[in-house]
């Protein structure tokens, strides 16, 4: 009986051992793979990114494609092939790539910089760019699609669109105080009162005294050049309003 309580004890100590050893699965270290994980302020993935230049000053607008590691980091870097298409734009003039696409050496992710570039055709129309990632000798693609509230969301691809047009008024725009909103005023506001676009955005910026102040200087403006242009000499031709053809009016009241 003694022989036999010591062969059960030794049977539970050999168990006892091999559950108490790390649990590493074989197939996570032979993953190694890439997909784009973009996300929206909500943290929704995403396979589609819009941009517009409207609230930019600058003449370049930098957009991070995030690529994403699956498996575990090495200690090189590796190159990400990822390629770049498009139908109504063009690699130098409207878009700048980087140079290389490299995951670096103990990374797990990295962001992928595309340049968009502001031309006076993204006045009138979207242009479009159409981003893959592809398997190499790095990486494999484990990850092609993933399902989020009911839709299906590719990782493998990515579009971006761009333009300098305006869907909407910026969220401070009073048309009581400066007018029916169009682009053309927009511009003309922030060039010739040298506003930040993006505070249009900010109503603890563009504030009712504020916005006051640019209807009363705007129509002022508006109303020495069109004497400028009345009397034949040199003006700012932006006061004219594109669609009336009639000097713009920036005060309803």
């Amino acid at each position: 009986m003694k022989n036999c309580f010591t062969y059960i004890f030794a049977v539970v100590l050999a168990i006892l051992a091999v559950s108490c050893e790390e649990v590493n699965p074989t197939h996570f270290h032979d993953i190694s793979g890439v997909y784009f994980n973009n996300r929206t302020g909500s943290m929704a993935l995403t396979d589609s990114l819009g941009y517009t230049f409207v609230y930019e000053a600058g003449k370049e607008l930098e957009v991070p494609v995030k690529v994403q590691l699956v498996g575990r980091p090495s200690e090189m870097d590796r190159p990400v092939h990822i390629t770049v298409s498009s139908d109504n734009a063009s690699e130098g003039v409207d878009y700048i790539l980087p140079s290389e696409s490299v995951l670096p050496a103990g990374a797990t992710e990295f962001d992928y910089i595309v340049r968009l570039v502001r031309t006076p055709a993204l006045k009138s129309e979207t242009k479009m760019l159409r981003m893959q990632i592809h398997s190499n000798e790095h990486f494999r693609l484990p990850i092609k699609e993933m399902i989020q509230l009911g839709d299906t969301v590719t990782t493998l691809k990515c579009r971006i669109y761009f333009s300098d047009m305006f869907t909407k008024a910026p969220l401070a725009w009073s048309e009581r105080e400066i007018g029916t909103f169009t682009q053309q005023k927009f511009e003309l506001i922030c060039r010739v009162l040298e506003i930040d676009p993006a505070d249009f955005n900010d109503t603890s910026k563009i504030t009712l005294a504020k916005l006051v102040y640019i209807g009363s200087e705007m129509t002022s403006y508006v109303r020495s050049e069109n004497e400028k242009r009345i009397a034949g000499q040199p003006y700012d031709e932006e006061i004219i309003d594109q669609a009336t053809g009639l000097p713009m009016v920036f005060n309803l009241k």
